[in-house]
């Protein structure tokens, strides 16, 4: 067994990573693990098995984990800009301007809506840094 079939047998099987989260950790497409999958290994998890490690509190976590900040697939600030957001809202508000105005101010210079940055600010979002 060759290396790329023991990483996407320990992955898949052993850490239960799904068949695209397997093929971007070995930097491969998706059909490439699938191919090995059916071809060399057991083939691919039941529907039934899938479903039930998506409800686990080990799964949650690992995918609260891989979804962090810029990893999320929606993502469209970056850490930096968050940085800035912050700076910049905490000096409009020294400033004696206004919450709410600083918000929208923020949200039409980076291109995002108010609630975004007040997410942002009031740190409900991009807690970990």
């Amino acid at each position: 067994m060759d290396n790329f079939v023991r990483d996407v047998e320990r992955l898949y099987y052993k850490e239960k990573y799904s068949i695209r989260q397997v093929a971007n950790f070995l930097n491969c497409s998706h059909h490439k693990v699938k191919n090995c999958l059916y071809s060399q290994l057991h083939g691919p998890r039941s529907h039934k098995e899938a479903c039930r490690n998506r409800t686990t509190e080990e799964y949650s976590k690992k995918l609260r984990k891989a979804q962090l900040g810029e990893n999320n697939n929606q993502v469209v600030l970056n850490e930096d800009v968050v940085l800035e957001i912050r700076k910049l809202y905490e000096q409009a508000l020294q400033d004696g301007h206004q919450k709410t105005a600083s918000q929208y101010y923020l949200a039409n210079k980076f291109n995002v809506k108010r609630p975004t940055i007040s997410d942002i600010v009031l740190r409900r979002t991009w807690k970990h840094i």
